[in-house]
């Protein structure tokens, strides 16, 4: 697929999803998580990916941050984390573990079955994306979510009577993580890209 047909896709793709949201914006279904004030460290970030992209949304009003990284960016070097001749205690663990010896099972395998070493390196951050918007740090009517059946996190404020919403969300098809705002009443977002 070429440049330009990935875009309009992706571009596709985001109106389709932000149509979709939009229209639930009010009614958040039973697989929503909210809060009513932006992260204040990134355990509270609402995380997104699809499954080689992934992101932390961060949800600040004067100041966005979504962290981001990408599946090869991360501590060490390649590494084979096959255990030589685990294959062979398979059977006896399968054996173990029908006999209902959990523990003993579970002993082999960490002797004999398991990778090694037997964490794998960790992920990590490849940049942040910086959303600068002067004059909304007197925000109301917070909302913070993260809806776990779209897949889409949303921040929603006002700042006087300009309703502002961010929605962010990761494509797998077009391998993309896509950030919409939209500003609805007077006034206007004006953004500084960091």
């Amino acid at each position: 697929m070429s440049g330009r047909n990935r875009l309009l896709s992706a571009l596709t793709f985001a109106a389709l999803v932000a149509a979709a949201a939009a229209g639930s914006a009010n009614q958040p279904g039973p697989a929503t998580l909210w809060y009513a004030r932006p992260a204040a460290k990134w355990t509270e970030a609402l995380p997104l990916g699809n499954g080689r992209l992934g992101c932390m949304v961060f949800g600040g009003t004067a100041a966005e941050r979504i962290q981001f990284n990408e599946d090869t960016l991360w501590a060490g070097g390649p590494h084979d984390y096959a255990h030589p001749g685990a294959a062979e205690s398979l059977p006896q663990l399968r054996k173990l573990l029908l006999e209902g010896k959990q523990k003993e099972a579970e002993r082999l395998a960490m002797e004999r079955f398991m990778s090694v070493p037997l964490r794998q390196m960790p992920y990590q951050p490849f940049g942040d994306l910086l959303l600068e918007l002067p004059g909304h740090d007197q925000a109301t009517d917070y909302r913070r979510e993260l809806d776990l059946e779209t897949g889409v996190a949303s921040t929603r404020y006002k700042v006087g009577a300009t309703a502002f919403t961010r929605q962010v969300f990761a494509s797998f098809p077009d391998q993309v993580i896509v950030v919409r705002l939209v500003a609805e009443g007077p006034g206007s977002a004006a953004i500084r890209w960091s």
